[in-house]
């Protein structure tokens, strides 16, 4: 190795000597021929551009990283001849040759991939030059004998390619497979050898060695194999090898030192010139004795192997182990790798620590398995999708060497986790329905009734939405959006919070659909229409249970005293709403007139009402502490009037409150952030006003139960449409809002 070693520091000094003094002959040739053949040049110009390549090469010789130099040298000094043709006005034939020397210097660097890519730059800097028309085989030379003298130069390059390769590829593969060979030789715990044919030790691993008593396995070469085993049983057992050593395979069964031992000894006649025996002996005692243990576990539904520091599996695992982890031939796996798509990389890097921490005992054993990160993982088989959770156990173990394992137990406890996921899953649903009957038995019946149709209503929008092929998949999701979130306000009017959350959770999920740009995917689609599905079944269930509470407590449900119903509604959501917003707000409705709450749109109203008094309570009305900072009574007042017109053919509603009044400066910069209006138009009020009705426009800060989605107003406006409504608001700084909606009455058909 060392002499190997040695003959390629004087082959790099040569090609480096080499590279200077061409350098040196490039540049008197350069004189030499410019002078005879009377071309004009700068001298000192080529001086000083041959001493500065002269210093970059010997620079690199000595600081560069021996690999490089195959390729940076022979570059440089080929931009340097270049350049000097180049002012010589390629008046010389030689640069093609000069190419070719430059090639050999390279390969006498001896690195077969930089020599490679050198030709290969040289190739395409020839190919560029010739494209070019300049003359690189001499002035006035016929184009076909450029080529022809091209293609000679490149067989000689690629010729010389291979002659490297030869020199350094194959001749280090097989350096290295002989010093692996020895590298094995002295670490193996195998007993191997090789022998000739009179029997005598060619080369011997460290432990046949050991087993004659010699600590240094070289000392054994030349004697007989025969010598280095001790005991009678040992050379019976050697000499039957010996006798049939072209091919021998058989079991040793002998007691060495008062200990039982176990051998697997086999032997195998060499091919090739040099011929020899090779001899191999591996010992089977730690197997003979685990064999209790594997018939054990073979036996047990559980997972058994071992895994060393690498996390690589060893060989002799329990056969239900490919079972579980549905992989076959686990030896010489890595574990961290067949579990690498059931964990996150963070997940992995914590799970590594932890093995670090088994194989160093850096605790007992009760605390690993209290820390232990894979106590139930969620396994995935990537290919099949397949599923399964696992629960893993790991101890450390020293096996021979002292070399520290890791011992792992495998359980699957798919079917338990199945199982009390199921149990956890009925007990949520039945405390859910408990609490929905809870929360029903709060709301009065008329109330609930109003609610249901109101629900019904809505799902039947959605209903027909989903049915019209002409509208677009945002279209279609702003529609079901808006009876959603109608639906959701209502449920929170009435305390209904459990089937209010889950109306939340459906409008997040159709928010995030809706900001996608591009048509929404069919899938979510599908998936939002099952969604809404449920949502309607569990509609179904509410009206099932309140049939019969209604008739197990025999209550009569009165469908009058609309004007009523509609009040307490709006006054629960204003009390709501004030306390989720820590404020004091005060809901006044004594202009009422029955007469124009029973022929006006009602649900059309109601909703539109619920939409107001929540945006008052929630951006409009200021805290106590904020409104007494400016001289106002510290609880805030929401008034509401709803009369018919004089000619009985409209209903007016006039709803006001004295909170702070429309913000335009933030309405300003929601509106131009979302390029609902262009920077011109950031002052106009009444462009300002349109842009607060757009669908998804808010100007809350944060998403929650009550605000910040961008849909009340919207609702609003797509509802007073459809009944052919108006809206009209007032609002002043610091005094609050007024709206004045027109409805047109309801005809009843007769």
């Amino acid at each position: 190795m060392a002499m190997e070693k040695t003959a390629k520091i004087k082959t790099r000094k040569i090609a480096g000597i080499a590279s200077i003094v061409m350098v040196f002959f490039l540049t008197a040739a350069f004189v030499f021929e410019t002078l005879n053949l009377n071309i004009n040049v700068e001298y000192y110009l080529i001086g000083i551009i041959a001493i500065l390549t002269l210093i970059v090469i010997i620079s690199m010789i000595r600081t560069s990283a021996n690999h490089k130099l195959a390729f940076n040298v022979p570059f440089v000094i080929l931009i340097f001849y270049t350049l000097l043709t180049t002012i010589s006005g390629w008046q010389t034939g030689h640069y093609l040759l000069v190419c070719l020397v430059l090639c050999a210097v390279s390969c006498l660097y001896l690195n077969f991939n930089r020599t490679a890519i050198f030709i290969i730059v040289n190739q395409l800097l020839i190919m560029i030059l010739i494209l070019s028309g300049y003359p690189v085989s001499g002035q006035n030379t016929a184009v076909p004998a450029v080529y022809i003298n091209w293609a000679v130069y490149l067989s000689a390059s690629v010729v010389m390619l291979m002659v490297t390769r030869i020199a350094t590829v194959h001749l280090d593969k097989a350096l290295e497979h002989k010093n692996s060979f020895m590298s094995l030789l002295a670490t193996t715990e195998n007993y191997v050898a090789i022998i000739d044919e009179y029997n005598r030790i060619v080369y011997a691993s460290k432990t046949l060695a050991k087993l004659g008593n010699i600590e240094e396995h070289t000392l054994v070469q030349g004697r007989p194999l025969l010598d280095l085993f001790p005991g009678r049983s040992l050379k019976v057992y050697a000499g039957k090898l010996l006798k049939n050593k072209d091919s021998y395979t058989d079991d040793w069964e002998f007691s060495l030192e008062g200990e039982k031992q176990y051998f697997k000894a086999a032997s195998h006649r060499l091919a090739g010139v040099s011929g020899g025996t090779l001899i191999s002996l591996y010992d089977m005692t730690h197997l003979a004795e685990r064999d209790e243990i594997a018939v054990m576990k073979d036996n047990m539904k559980i997972g058994l192997f071992f895994m060393d520091k690498n996390y690589v599996i060893q060989d002799h695992y329990s056969r239900y182990l490919e079972e579980m982890l549905m992989t076959t031939k686990l030896v010489e796996k890595a574990f961290t790798d067949i579990i690498i798509d059931s964990v996150t990389a963070a997940e992995m890097g914590t799970i590594k620590d932890f093995f670090k921490m088994v194989i160093e005992h850096a605790y007992d054993q009760e605390m690993l398995d209290e820390i232990n990160p894979l106590d139930e993982l969620h396994y995935i088989k990537k290919d099949t999708k397949q599923k399964k959770v696992l629960q893993f156990a790991f101890a450390p173990v020293e096996r021979g060497g002292g070399e520290t394992f890791i011992l792992t137990t495998v359980y699957d406890i798919t079917v338990k986790i199945e199982l009390q996921n199921r149990l956890a899953e009925e007990e949520s649903r039945r405390q859910e329905e408990m609490q929905s009957v809870f929360e029903f038995l709060q709301v009065q019946p008329n109330v609930f009734n109003d609610f249901m149709d109101d629900m019904e209503y809505e799902f039947d929008i959605i209903e027909q939405t989903e049915k019209d092929e002409s509208l677009s998949h945002h279209e279609v999701l702003v529609k079901i959006y808006q009876s959603v979130h109608a639906v959701k306000s209502n449920a929170v009017v009435l305390g209904l919070n459990t089937f209010g959350k889950k109306l939340h959770n459906l409008e997040s999920k159709i928010k995030k659909l809706r900001e996608l740009e591009g048509e929404v995917p069919f899938a979510d689609m599908l998936d939002v229409t099952m969604d809404v599905e449920k949502m309607f079944h569990e509609k179904e269930g509410f009206a099932e249970i309140i049939e019969k509470f209604q008739a197990y407590t025999n209550i009569a449900v009165d469908t009058k005293q609309q004007s009523k119903a509609l009040i307490d509604s709006l006054a629960k959501t204003s009390a709501r709403a004030a306390e989720d917003q820590e404020k004091l707000i005060k809901f006044i409705a004594d202009d009422i007139d029955d007469e124009a709450v029973e022929k006006c749109p009602r649900r059309v109203v109601k909703e539109i009402l619920v939409q107001l008094v929540r945006n008052s309570a929630i951006h409009g009305i200021e805290t106590p502490d904020s409104r007494r900072a400016k001289g106002k009574n510290e609880t805030g007042t929401i008034k509401l009037a709803i009369r018919m017109s004089e000619d009985k053919n409209k209903v007016t509603v006039n709803f006001s409150d004295d909170g702070n009044g429309l913000d335009y400066k933030k309405i300003s910069e929601k509106a131009l952030k979302g390029k609902l209006i262009n920077e011109d138009e950031a002052a106009n009020k009444d462009l300002l006003i349109k842009a607060i009705f757009a669908p998804g426009f808010s100007t809350a800060e944060t998403e929650g139960m009550y605000a910040g989605r961008g849909i009340g107003l919207n609702l609003v406006r797509d509802r007073l449409k459809n009944v052919n409504g108006s809206i009209k608001l007032r609002s002043e700084d610091g005094k609050g809002i007024h709206f004045l909606i027109t409805v047109p009455v309801q005809r009843v058909m007769q």
